[in-house]
């Protein structure tokens, strides 16, 4: 199985710290290593380096290379500009498929951050035995919410399909888009729904025939591409190519639209690291959160990140606030509105004035 780590993101509701020339996937956040870096060691416990691939795009490369500088430069997947998960997922698919045309692929984010790391690489397993028994089929790994999160999808899982040893799949009955809190309350209560983590695996072959029936016209771009992979023209065909597509996710696209998947229920310490609040949750060990030359007094469930080492941040009498400083920008939030924050970047990005700070 070939893991690939979709590294393109730039991190819009982590701003100001994720910029587009420094994506948050290359941060190091509270951790000694960045998010690559993590997703990368993680990965590389289970799974061969030479099988593990980075998706990411082309002006990320030299800056996602120096944080893995072990990953030699053709397990790199460059695309030549953002057009979503899909054309992602879709050149990969090209790739692996080439190279072994009865390839499964395993789908990691760059941004996630998993307790359980071991029950991570055996689900894992699982799901690359499934899909040798049935090729035909996605396989997404669902994870059994503990509290009611409206921020993520969740899967409805259907009837028993099979087991492998102890661990049960069941077939999919229906995607869920992010509910209000009182529904999310409900899905909680019942067994059947699960957060839905986007960890998908799959062969390449299926996944390209869904491109065909699904994304005809992503379909034809990649079969475009095809013809050159390998040769000195790769590059040009790859931008001419993408221009012609819509910027898609996979789950809309595809994902939503197919009914051959399957579901691995597993219960580990998941999230996906999105924006502030998660920031706050993943890396906290006490009632605030705090790096760099910060004073917090009477002051309590605050996240502060201050990168100015000539500027001291002091918070009094204030809770529940997300105050993120850099060289260039102050941003000051509630908790509460941490998704918020990628709706400033949009703002940002209408006025010719502003996107100095993008």
């Amino acid at each position: 199985m070939y893991p690939i780590i979709l590294a393109g993101g730039t991190g819009t509701r982590l701003w100001p710290i994720s910029r587009q020339n420094q994506p948050k996937q290359a941060e190091r956040f509270f951790d000694k290593k960045t998010l690559l870096q993590l997703t990368h060691q993680r990965i590389s416990k289970g799974f061969a380096k030479k099988d593990i691939y980075i998706s990411c795009g082309k002006s990320q490369w030299l800056l996602l290379k120096k944080q893995i500088p072990q990953v030699l430069k053709n397990h790199f997947i460059l695309e030549p500009e953002a057009k979503g998960t899909a054309m992602a997922i879709g050149l990969a698919c090209l790739k692996l498929f080439k190279k072994d045309p009865q390839a499964i692929l395993a789908m990691a984010n760059s941004d996630h951050f998993i307790a359980n790391e071991d029950k991570y690489i055996k689900v894992l397993k699982i799901a690359e035995k499934i899909v040798k028994k049935n090729p035909n089929h996605l396989t997404l790994i669902g994870i059994k919410p503990d509290y009611p999160e409206t921020g993520y999808g969740y899967i409805e899982s259907g009837g028993l399909f099979s087991k492998i040893g102890k661990q049960s799949i069941y077939k999919i009955k229906k995607f869920k888009e992010k509910p209000d809190l009182k529904t999310a309350k409900k899905y909680i209560q019942n067994k059947k729904y699960l957060w839905n983590p986007a960890w998908f695996v799959f062969r390449a072959d299926t996944m390209l025939n869904l491109f065909k029936k699904h994304l005809p016209s992503h379909y034809k771009a990649l079969k475009n591409i095809e013809q050159k992979i390998g040769t000195k023209e790769e590059g040009i065909i790859l931008e001419k190519e993408f221009k012609k597509v819509n910027k898609i996710s996979i789950d809309y696209g595809i994902i939503e639209k197919t009914s051959n998947m399957l579901v691995i229920p597993v219960d580990l310490k998941w999230d996906d690291i999105g924006n502030w609040q998660a920031v706050k949750d993943c890396f906290s060990k006490s009632k605030n959160l705090s790096l760099g030359n910060n004073l917090l007094m009477a002051a309590e469930n605050n996240l502060v990140i201050n990168k100015d080492k000539n500027k001291l941040i002091a918070l009094s009498g204030i809770n529940d606030l997300v105050v993120i400083n850099t060289k260039d920008v102050l941003l000051i939030c509630p908790q509460s509105r941490a998704q918020q924050v990628k709706k400033i970047v949009e703002k940002i990005k209408q006025d010719k004035n502003l996107k100095k700070y993008l």
